[in-house]
């Protein structure tokens, strides 16, 4: 048996939660390494990316979030059925990430304009993002999920984005005015597997 282990900040859903949600979705065990933030500094010389999370794999390191998320789609068949398949979902993946690259620049910076900038990241940034992956909702390849009819990997990286969005901006539903994507989170959510971890995670840090 393949022993996983997932490395992040302790108290963070993030960016590590889709790579949670693949091994709930499939019913895989693993464990957690979860660190302080400010422990950081002293451990990331150990990650040849220094980045995280990352992702242990019978003790070998893959230090890019979005390259464990693909690889455990691969091993769990969360990746279509067919090479298109996967290009849609690649598709989708790519305009969920736009998300996270905002997020950075967000979190970064002064502090004083701090404010501004998740202004502008919830009014500005996010509502462009989710009119894209609306439209791609309504192409011919989509199902009741971003491809087919059953979740695949983009599925679980656009929900983790969206729960990490309406943590940033306290509560609310930044799905609102996008029926399609509320849809859509709605159906993963009420997946029995993804249920039952929604029910007993820990609640994402205040930003």
């Amino acid at each position: 048996m393949v022993k996983y282990v997932l490395h992040y900040f302790k108290g963070v859903n993030g960016r590590a939660e889709s790579i949670r949600l693949a091994f709930k979705l499939a019913g895989v065990d693993y464990e957690e390494k979860n660190f302080e933030g400010a422990d950081w500094p002293k451990l990331k010389p150990n990650y040849v990316t220094q980045e995280t999370p990352s992702l242990e794999v019978d003790g070998t390191m893959i230090c890019q979030s979005k390259a464990g998320l693909r690889y455990l789609a691969r091993e769990f068949g969360f990746y279509g059925k067919t090479s298109l398949d996967a290009a849609f979902i690649d598709q989708a993946i790519d305009a969920v990430e736009d998300i996270w690259s905002e997020v950075n620049h967000v979190f970064q910076g002064p502090k004083e304009s701090k404010p501004e900038r998740v202004e502008k990241f919830l009014k500005e940034w996010v509502p462009s993002i989710y009119a894209c992956l609306e439209r791609l909702i309504g192409q011919k390849h989509a199902g009741d999920f971003f491809v087919g009819n059953s979740i695949s990997v983009a599925d679980l990286f656009f929900f983790a984005a969206a729960d990490f969005v309406d943590v940033v901006s306290k509560g609310a539903n930044s799905l609102e005015k996008f029926p399609k994507l509320v849809a859509l989170k709605s159906r993963i959510a009420a997946n029995p597997k993804i249920a039952a971890w929604l029910a007993v995670r820990p609640p994402e840090a205040t930003f």
